[in-house]
């Protein structure tokens, strides 16, 4: 059954429990469908469970119980052109084999009088909890490790329960280390909406930028746009300690202890998990002359912004959540965030001679100057543009005076593109060069200035090479075993967190296998087998015990299965399965070429990543079907291509991506 086809059969089925009116859980149990007749719009790559909304406790038309379903995952993101750093984020419930995990970690909406359940499910390899910040909510749900609850452990669960009580935008983070954990991502916004009747609206919306759908409050005021901005900055030494170690304990001695957080030197500014120049495709403020648009702005980095809009003098409508009343109310153009403060703006786009300037492409950024760099060239960090419309160019980029595609090019970013036209100084366009006589003092000696530090490199994206198919079942087997593993935290051997029990499975050739996993923890494993075909993977959260069937092939191969959420291989979830004598999974033979072709229906398009998740057919010699997350390169393909729509592609082996794209009838 494709990915499609069990997405429609999953909803009827909701569509049919919510007719039937399923009860709801008592209070305080986590709900895993929804109860009533609201269904959260679906997220790529989530589970249907990410967000369920549960009964109409006031009657007037809407959901008043919200439970939403989060886990803590690593990821690398390319911040701007060239510079790859690793992030902690909290996410989605995921699924499969692709991830909704993304920087910063997503926007919470709910509205007053809302029974509010947030489940934490530490998936990561260290421990955190989640403080919803400057909401009215009980002691015991504050989120303070040892002061009101032990800290959530790698494979545990625990839920947070409030009632939302009063309307504004607040945050959620987690209080473990909040000296490193904050700066490494776990932070998100929280907005509460105030209470209206048949107030429908998403209740979870991965990462932060444009609000798809105005509470009725919002748009009772008349504003026509809102944006959430997430304001961040990184010290890239940190970042890089996960990215360069796969031991537990040693990550933790050097991020806790070694790490000295006092003499923290940010030298990359993002916005909504982005620096310029990916802030004008990812964030840009797209505005209309004559509406109002509000933006909920959140400093979660550890200095202060000096937050400057060109060309308009916005409102200051509320403050860390509590409004400013209407008379108290100023225009400025320039806003000191302190960390975790939280401003409302109102910006009024237009010409009226007193908020706004006229239409064009406005800047706004931190004023703060190192802030509009990229590990200290300039133009970069958390800048962005106030772009109205109808100043928008082919490319989707701000239409401006000359070009910006110089900026896009790594290059640039490296030092080795100059920051000028060499024209003026008559001189050819070479990189530049090394310290002369004048900066230096001697042969060999350090400029007598500050330097940038290297940047960080990305990480090998193996997922297609390892997922290439190495064996297939054989279609008519001829004995029958079964075997049961266990898996989680309880089975990790010493210097791991999560593992397999056993870890050496011994089955023979052509042989129908049951393999009947234990799941011991409360967070989701996935236990895959990687380039066998049919592909096989057994998914679901715990402690429960879940079976299914897989054939092995008919030849002496050692095939490798691990468990495919996000860091959980490296933490210990891996081993073999010997069938037969074994031997070397070596790909199965295939043409020369090293284009392979497929069909598939597309899930998700990530233009911030490149990315293209496809349920797709088996690639014959290359391939089984599954739902698969690729990289696209050019990026350009992926213009156009929306979910559900049925696809051509082609796979460059060696390039490990897409390459060729083109549309299927029907």
């Amino acid at each position: 059954m494709t990915m499609s086809a069990r997405l429609r059969l999953g909803l009827t089925v909701l569509a049919m429990l919510a007719a039937l009116g399923v009860p709801c859980p008592p209070a305080g149990r986590a709900a895993d469908r929804p109860v009533g007749p609201w269904q959260e719009p679906p997220i790529p790559c989530a589970t249907e469970r990410a967000v369920v909304l549960g009964r109409d406790l006031d009657g007037d038309g809407d959901p008043d119980e919200i439970d939403i379903h989060l886990e803590v995952d690593e990821i690398q993101e390319e911040v701007y052109p060239g510079q790859f750093e690793t992030f902690w984020v909290f996410a989605p419930e995921g699924k499969g084999m692709c991830s909704p995990a993304r920087l910063p970690s997503p926007t919470i909406r709910v509205e007053v009088g809302d029974h509010v359940r947030i489940h934490l499910h530490n998936t990561h390899y260290l421990p955190h909890t989640i403080h919803v910040h400057g909401t009215i909510h009980p002691n015991a749900m504050d989120g303070v490790p040892d002061f009101t609850q032990a800290p959530v452990r790698p494979g545990e669960t625990f839920t947070y329960e409030f009632v939302a009580r009063q309307p504004g935008t607040f945050w959620y983070h987690c209080h473990v280390q909040t000296d490193v954990h904050v700066l490494m991502g776990l932070a998100g916004m929280l907005i509460v909406e105030p209470n209206r009747p048949r107030n429908n609206f998403r209740h979870l919306i991965v990462g932060a930028g444009r609000i798809p759908d105005l509470a009725k409050a919002e748009r009772e005021e008349g504003y026509g746009r809102e944006y959430s901005l997430v304001y961040m900055d990184i010290d890239d030494r940190l970042n890089q300690i996960p990215a360069t170690n796969t031991n537990p304990s040693e990550i933790e001695r050097r991020m806790h202890r070694d790490y000295d957080t006092t003499q923290r030197r940010p030298n990359i500014f993002l916005l909504n998990g982005r620096a310029f120049p990916f802030t004008l495709r990812d964030t840009p403020i797209d505005v209309r002359a004559g509406e109002r648009v509000k933006l909920r702005i959140l400093n979660a980095g550890a200095r202060t912004i000096a937050l400057h809009t060109h060309g308009h003098h916005p409102l200051i409508t509320a403050l860390d959540g509590y409004p400013v009343p209407a008379g108290q109310r100023i225009a400025r153009d320039v806003f000191s965030v302190l960390p975790a403060q939280r401003v409302d703006l109102e910006l009024r786009p237009g010409d009226d001679g007193r908020y706004a300037s006229g239409p064009g492409v406005w800047l706004m950024h931190d004023h703060s100057e190192q802030a509009v760099t990229n590990n200290g060239i300039n133009p970069g960090g958390d800048l962005t543009a106030i772009v109205y419309e109808g100043f928008r160019a082919a490319d989707g980029l701000p239409r401006v005076a000359t070009s910006l595609k110089r900026f896009f090019d790594p290059e640039y970013y490296r030092g080795k593109i100059p920051v000028f036209d060499p024209s003026i100084f008559h001189a050819q366009a070479t990189a530049p060069s090394s310290p002369d006589a004048r900066t230096a003092t001697a042969a060999g000696d350090d400029p007598p200035y500050p330097t940038r530090r290297e940047p960080a490199a990305a990480r090998a994206d193996d997922t297609v090479a390892e997922h290439r198919i190495v064996a297939t079942s054989c279609r008519s087997p001829r004995s029958f075993q079964r075997i049961l593993v266990k898996e989680g935290s309880r089975q990790a051997q010493p210097g791991e967190v999560y593992g397999f029990e056993p870890r050496l499975l011994h089955v023979e050739r052509c042989q129908d296998v049951e393999l009947v996993v234990e799941n011991t923890d409360s967070v989701r494993h996935a236990l895959m087998i990687p380039g066998l075909n049919p592909m096989f993977m057994v998914e679901f959260r715990g402690p429960s015990t879940e079976s299914a069937h897989f054939v092995t092939p008919d030849r002496d191969i050692t095939l490798p299965f691990h468990c495919h959420v996000a860091t959980h291989e490296e933490m210990g979830m891996h081993g073999e399965i010997v069938v037969g004598l074994g031997g070397p999974p070596v790909p199965e033979p295939d043409t020369a070429s090293h284009l392979h072709e497929g069909r598939g229906v597309v899930v998700s398009v990530d233009l911030r990543k490149s990315r293209l998740v496809l349920d797709h057919e088996e690639i014959p010699g290359f391939m089984a079907a599954m739902v698969m997350n690729y990289l696209v390169n050019p990026p350009s393909l992926l213009q156009g291509l929306h979910p559900g729509e049925k696809i051509r592609f082609t796979i460059d082996e060696d390039q490990r991506a897409i390459v060729r794209v083109a549309p299927l009838p029907g």
